[in-house]
């Protein structure tokens, strides 16, 4: 194992610059114990001054500086090993909510296991898609129905008590806050719709600021329109929306709270998009948008330009979701989420319905040189239809929601330097957990939503 400190490799070197350098350490590996730290120091220390005192069973140097020193640090980091690290105290404390057919679900995550702290059950209900606001604040689409409720929850983070409930368009699938948080965006699929909420009362109900058409003429395979998203760029100006049954991308302008669509990107017929996320270069100076298609099971990539009133889309690049290793049913297949992680470099995409004995989460890195999208290796979910999964807030962990199959929920392990995802999960939880009683005979009843609060 390579030493996680620099020590000298001489003795003059540790009295002209160790006595500064030494217990000042920095490790990325976040989640390595103290006591480990600990015994690579010494040894490094012992390594690096040959003149010991063998005495009492003891290697300390005999210059009583380094002694003094080299004792106050193993002290310091032992005593450090005994207290939980910040990792460690943030795996223990995780809370996520959980979205599914007739329940909203809170639960723990304590880095191994997941345990069920709350139900909030309404029956007949499909809360899809939760939008959290901090510290106790939830809004949740009925997705079989019109009604945008809000919720908030106790001081733990488990009951949620329903506020109020409102309606707007039916069918809305996706909510997204505005830069300030005054506005909530809609994406209603079932009604072909984007609704604008005005949220910024001091409780914070909904009230429904306007309703926006969708313009042009939908696929004629979709015969309606179908806006799956609407995501804020990252001027936090622009709403992008994909509209999955019209075979567009759309561009809503929100400047003056004007919430107009101002751009609109056309894509070969059959394509459906469902759902995208922004890259951004190193420096900042160049935007991409990358989308998951879910009726081509496509990976587009496109670079951004900015104009004075929208976005225009530069098409880069479309590859497979899958990679070089297609689907067993290709036309049942159907990809799904989309996730940026904040490095601007490690994009991933759920693929559904494939045939497969369980469904993935293809992992791809964007190439800024080449600016592409490069597959790198895709990982079992578990179970059947990931429609929505989540990286954990510190993006260590990426949290995935099962509709079937036996493996309801799903935590794996994200490498920091590769971006990969472990292919065997720390945690599960089997799909009947999670299922409403009432639907426990119906297949893929298991959760659309998950996310860390």
């Amino acid at each position: 194992m390579k030493s996680l400190f620099h020590v000298g490799t001489s003795r003059s070197h540790w009295k002209q610059s160790s006595y500064s350098q030494l217990v000042i350490f920095k490790s990325k590996h976040r989640q390595v114990p103290c006591l480990l730290l600990t015994i690579q120091l010494f040894t490094s220390c012992f390594v690096s001054n040959r003149n010991y005192n063998y005495r009492h069973s003891t290697f300390l140097p005999k210059d009583p500086k380094m002694n003094k020193l080299i004792t106050t640090t193993l002290l310091t980091l032992t005593m450090a090993s005994a207290m939980p690290t910040q990792a460690t105290c943030r795996d223990t404390s995780r809370r996520l909510i959980i979205g599914a057919p007739y329940q909203i679900l809170t639960a723990d995550f304590d880095g191994k296991a997941f345990s069920i702290t709350g139900n909030h059950t309404d029956v007949g209900t499909a809360p899809s898609w939760l939008l959290y606001d901090s510290p106790d604040l939830v809004y949740a689409v009925n997705e079989n129905a019109n009604d945008l409720s809000l919720f908030t929850l106790d001081a733990g983070l488990s009951k949620l008590s329903l506020e109020s409930a409102v309606n707007g368009s039916s069918g809305v699938v996706f909510l997204e806050f505005n830069s300030d948080k005054t506005r909530v965006v809609g994406a209603a699929y079932g009604n072909g719709t984007v609704d604008v909420w005005d949220v910024s009362a001091p409780d914070h109900s909904p009230k429904l600021l306007k309703t926006i058409d969708i313009p042009g003429v939908p696929s004629p395979a979709q015969g309606a329109h179908h806006p799956h998203q609407a995501l804020l760029d990252p001027t936090g100006r622009f709403f992008v929306i994909p509209n999955l049954g019209g075979d567009t991308v759309l561009v809503l302008d929100s400047k003056d709270d004007r919430y107009e669509i101002t751009g609109n990107a056309t894509l070969p017929t059959g394509t459906g998009p469902r759902h995208g996320g922004f890259i951004q270069s190193a420096g900042g100076n160049q935007t991409y948008y990358a989308l998951a298609c879910e009726l081509s099971n496509e990976l587009l990539l496109f670079g951004l330009t900015y104009t004075e009133d929208s976005i225009a889309f530069r098409p880069l690049q479309n590859q497979s979701t899958y990679g070089a290793d297609p689907p067993a049913n290709a036309t049942s297949a159907a990809a799904g989420e989309l996730q940026v992680a904040s490095n601007g470099r490690d994009v991933y995409v759920s693929n559904r319905i494939s045939g497969n004995a369980t469904d993935s989460i293809a992992h791809f890195v964007f190439d800024a040189a080449k600016e592409s999208l490069d597959f790198a290796e895709s990982v079992s979910t578990g179970g059947l239809r990931p429609r929505m999964f989540s990286l954990s807030e510190d993006e260590t962990i990426a949290f995935v929601a099962n509709q079937g199959g036996d493996v309801g929920l799903a935590a794996f392990e994200r490498c920091g330097d590769s971006g990969a995802l472990v292919p065997t999960p720390v945690a599960t939880l089997p799909s009947e957990a999670l299922v409403a009683p009432a639907l426990a005979a119906t297949e893929y009843m298991g959760p659309q939503y998950v996310r860390e609060i």
